[in-house]
């Protein structure tokens, strides 16, 4: 969740570039909760593997990367943990993407864009992993044994069968349980633990 608290000044620039020369962008001054994520997300970014086994790459050449595509410049404050942003609290699940939208709203605040997000995930090197640059299983929650889930007992409207089968395959750890599990920006649990909502910031998507 990211909070609105710049300068017109400052969201002209998160939108049509950087500011004309002469002009100084305002600080902005994330609430304590919040950390600042600053920089350029780019659409694609390729970097050059060293170490590639069983379908995935676990080791990437520092500071090795090629960007292509456009670039969006993002300048926004971001919450520092998962909903509900409260150190060793656990996150929320099962909450609807307009849900989420009102929760962020009751905090004057809204949800991030997926360019937001994957900045704050990448910092400005455009890390392939929040902590670096080679893969470490112990660093994010990412490798707990997988739980098979039953998809209709999901989709219950009965409000116990839908919370037993919850409760039942839910592994999160409560937020900041992993310290090297933060970006640069300060932003904790990006990869990992639990899935959350983004909106999109491209106009080609026919969806929010």
């Amino acid at each position: 969740m990211v909070f609105e608290a710049f300068l017109a000044a400052a969201l002209a620039a998160a939108h049509d570039g950087p500011p004309p020369p002469g002009i100084v962008q305002p600080r902005v001054q994330c609430p304590a909760d919040t950390r600042l994520v600053e920089g350029f997300h780019e659409e694609y970014v390729q970097r050059y593997c060293l170490d590639y086994r069983g379908g995935n790459c676990l080791s990437f050449q520092v500071g090795e990367v090629a960007l292509e595509g456009w670039s969006r410049p993002v300048r926004t404050c971001m919450d520092r943990f998962e909903w509900p942003n409260r150190e060793g609290a656990l996150p929320e699940v099962m909450v609807r993407f307009v849900e989420a939208e009102a929760a962020c709203a009751t905090r004057g605040r809204r949800l991030c864009t997926e360019s937001e997000w994957e900045l704050a995930c990448e910092g400005p090197e455009h890390r392939p992993w929040p902590y670096g640059w080679v893969r470490d299983a112990k660093a994010c929650i990412n490798d707990k044994p997988y739980r098979p889930i039953s998809e209709s007992k999901l989709a219950s409207q009965n409000d116990d069968v839908w919370m037993a089968e919850t409760r039942r395959t839910f592994q999160a750890d409560p937020s900041g349980s992993r310290p090297t599990c933060t970006s640069v920006f300060g932003v904790v649990d990006l990869v990992g633990n639990v899935e959350e909502w983004v909106r999109t910031s491209r106009p080609e998507w026919r969806y929010e």
